[in-house]
């Protein structure tokens, strides 16, 4: 009978590993987290105006996916960190962008937050701007009044010029509260 000798693995390797899938995770999410806003050139729409069913002028992406704001980040002050973005996915651009295309209807003020060394975040009247999982296709707002992370989630006035006028206040908005939040919005 031959004998298998088994040595224990040193814990240097075990760490090693550890940190080999944590830098494989991030880099995975970071590629899940970059939208295709920055390749998208001027004369294509990136933000634009969309009816959304009870929403007429929703602001929406080049995917005509609905986008929203966290009624908390009002002033670029990001609420929606951690496990938050899970569920809401930033709109994201490399920190090289320095505009963002606008289609007809949108008249709000466009801006950045930054998010990390390499990415920044789209602002509309200093909202930070996210997508929401929950939304499986274009122009839906299953995210409209969903109360999580500090404040309200709301779909986003196109036509609106200054931060109070930003987002729409649906009287038949849900009361559903979540944990979670999410990345990318595309």
């Amino acid at each position: 009978m031959t004998k298998i000798e088994t040595k224990p693995t040193p814990r240097s390797v075990l760490r090693s590993r550890g940190s080999r899938f944590g830098v494989a995770a991030f880099a995975a999410s970071a590629v899940l987290l970059a939208p295709m806003v920055g390749a998208y050139g001027a004369s294509s729409p990136v933000l634009k105006s969309a009816n959304v069913t009870g929403f007429s002028s929703a602001l929406v992406n080049h995917s005509s996916r609905t986008l929203y704001v966290l009624s908390s980040e009002k002033g670029m002050k990001l609420k929606c960190t951690s496990s938050c973005l899970s569920t809401w996915f930033p709109v994201l651009v490399k920190t090289s962008v320095k505009t963002v295309a606008l289609g007809a209807g949108v008249k709000g003020k466009i801006g950045f937050v930054t998010r990390s060394k390499s990415m920044k975040q789209v602002t509309f009247n200093s909202y930070p701007v996210y997508t929401y999982q929950g939304d499986s296709g274009k122009l839906q707002s299953n995210g409209e009044g969903i109360t999580a992370d500090g404040g309200t989630w709301y779909l986003i006035k196109a036509q609106a010029s200054t931060a109070g006028a930003t987002f729409f206040k649906s009287s038949s908005s849900s009361t559903t509260t979540t944990s979670g939040g999410g990345g990318y919005g595309y």
